[in-house]
């Protein structure tokens, strides 16, 4: 297979059966990712609560914004439905384009997320680590600052992959009629 300068991101050199397997490898982590912040949620109401009960109600807030982005981000809100007629429009019937920068949006507004939720929320919890000191139970201090940290991560993830999805349809949408004006402008 040749590979062109500038489309670094072309998915169409995938075999079918390759694109369908990160499919279900991405569904079960979404899935895997809110089950995690419900088992913390779960936690809190026991003795073996890993966040101070100050948090509980921005954990209830985690879980519904982890679940809520997740059936976002699985349901193919804001793809290419209509594709081919607007790439008819455009005079072509080739989409390499549009998808893989979208999808590169989309996980930079991820990751993005991810690292400013999960640094807010290690900042909000930082007392753990300090209870567990005054308690001589460090590790465990450690431990749930951690997990507070990885549940700041996956929250900001989450939101930041659904905000990097509309992002990325609002950039496509003006692309797309960006390109159609220019080439009636032209005809």
């Amino acid at each position: 297979m040749e590979r062109k300068l500038g489309a670094p991101f072309a998915s169409a050199e995938l075999p079918l059966s390759t694109t369908r397997a990160m499919s279900r490898f991405r569904v079960a982590a979404y899935y895997g990712a809110v089950l995690t912040i419900v088992a913390v949620l779960a936690l809190q109401s026991s003795k073996q609560a890993m966040l101070p009960k100050t948090q509980t109600p921005v954990l209830w807030l985690a879980v519904g914004i982890s679940l809520v982005s997740a059936l976002i981000l699985r349901s193919g809100w804001l793809r290419d439905a209509a594709w081919k007629e607007q790439q008819a429009q455009l005079g072509t019937i080739v989409n390499n384009y549009y998808e893989p920068r979208r999808e590169a949006l989309s996980n930079g507004f991820a990751v993005a997320g991810g690292v400013l939720v999960s640094l807010w929320w290690a900042v909000a919890t930082w007392g753990v680590v300090l209870g567990g000191l005054r308690r001589n139970v460090a590790g465990r201090g450690l431990a749930d600052f951690e997990i507070a940290a990885l549940v700041g991560a996956i929250t900001g993830a989450f939101a930041g992959g659904v905000i990097g999805l509309v992002v990325g349809h609002l950039w496509e949408t003006r692309h797309r009629r960006t390109r159609l004006d220019r080439r009636t402008a032209d005809a």
